[in-house]
């Protein structure tokens, strides 16, 4: 109620403002409609006590990262001059079945330093922990889809930078 009357978050109805108010809608259907099992157990102890350390650590790192890049050393220059090779070091940095990589990609991107084209060629073939259940089942069918995932994440990453993106 006081994030959508404004007094708590941004003023106006923009995207951050839309987006935690989904997100609370989201996570209060979730508490009231799930047993109380899967809350303790799957949601705290798993996903809380297990991975959000993770995510904390990745993102704290990656925005570290891009921000150290920026102050002593001059990684807009760096990237602009060598783009074919970030966009190489994007793809394999994404075969890794884990997304917190990609975040240093999301954090350049949004910093204005690498173009959509790299960072679609790494959304395509990353594929976060998604991927992880399938390669305990089948390591042969993992590595075929990442291959897939890999030549397609290419094709459209070259098309998006041939276009302009």
């Amino acid at each position: 109620i006081a994030l959508t009357s404004g007094a708590v978050g941004p003023q106006s109805w923009g995207w951050k403002r839309v987006t935690m108010t989904g997100l609370i809608a989201i996570a209060a259907i979730i508490v009231g409609s799930v047993p109380e099992h899967f809350l303790r157990e799957h949601i705290w102890n798993h996903i809380v006590k297990k991975h959000l350390w993770r995510v904390f650590l990745w993102s704290f790192f990656a925005i570290f990262i891009v921000e150290i890049g920026f102050k002593y050393w001059n990684l807009e220059a760096f990237v602009k001059t060598h783009q074919a090779w970030v966009g190489i070091i994007a793809v394999l940095i994404a075969l890794l079945p884990e997304s917190g990589p990609h975040l240093i990609f999301v954090m350049m991107f949004s910093q204005g330093i690498i173009p959509f084209s790299i960072l679609l060629a790494s959304s395509i073939v990353q594929d976060g922990h998604g991927m992880l259940p399938l390669l305990s089942y089948s390591v042969k069918d993992s590595v075929l889809i990442k291959l897939f995932n890999l030549v397609f994440g290419v094709i459209f990453g070259l098309v998006f930078y041939l276009l302009g993106f």
